[in-house]
């Protein structure tokens, strides 16, 4: 995983996150796990969000949330109580723009699609396919367990790792 760096010249942190969660058709999320990486500083967070949290990682004006297709992200932080970031990079966004009139891998502007593009490592479809459905269990039915839990939180973290290696493929696109 290489680390994107020209994003640090102009923000004092760049945080990559990816949250999983089940959308409840009110405009809420249940927000199951929150991944998080900053990388000035090379924190990781991972956390089950079973309980209320405080946010863990910088969102002042003087950071750079980063997220594939954001306002879901941004969703989460509105479920969880938390305030929205001051500034936002949104790699899907920016995968569009990059690549508009081109041709582009079958997943489109997905994050599997994107790192198709570029050729860069990432879960297969179907593994995917097995985390999104458990996410989206209603826990009102189901605990999740420790396995679940662990799954969970190591998918999310390899969404963000997909991040971290998308961006470093953006970076020079990208219009500072």
């Amino acid at each position: 995983m290489s680390t994107p760096s020209l994003l640090l010249n102009h923000f004092r942190e760049v945080v990559l996150v990816d949250t999983e969660f089940r959308p409840c058709g009110d405009g809420t999320q249940e927000v199951r796990c929150v991944c998080a990486l900053e990388l000035a500083s090379g924190r990781e967070h991972r956390l089950w969000c079973d309980a209320p949290a405080l946010c863990p990682y910088p969102i002042d004006l003087g950071s750079l949330f980063v997220a594939h297709y954001a306002s879901a992200e941004l969703l989460s932080h509105d479920s969880l109580g938390w305030t929205r970031p001051a500034n936002v990079l949104d790699t899907c966004v920016e995968f569009a723009a990059m690549t508009a009139g081109m041709r582009r891998p079958d997943q489109g502007r997905s994050l599997p699609g994107a790192l198709t593009y570029f050729s860069l490592p990432h879960i297969d479809q179907e593994e995917k396919d097995e985390m999104r459905a458990l996410a989206l269990v209603d826990k009102r039915n189901h605990d999740f367990d420790k396995a679940e839990r662990s799954a969970l939180l190591d998918y999310c973290w390899s969404d963000v790792v997909g991040i971290v290696n998308l961006l470093t493929r953006l970076e020079s696109f990208l219009c500072l």
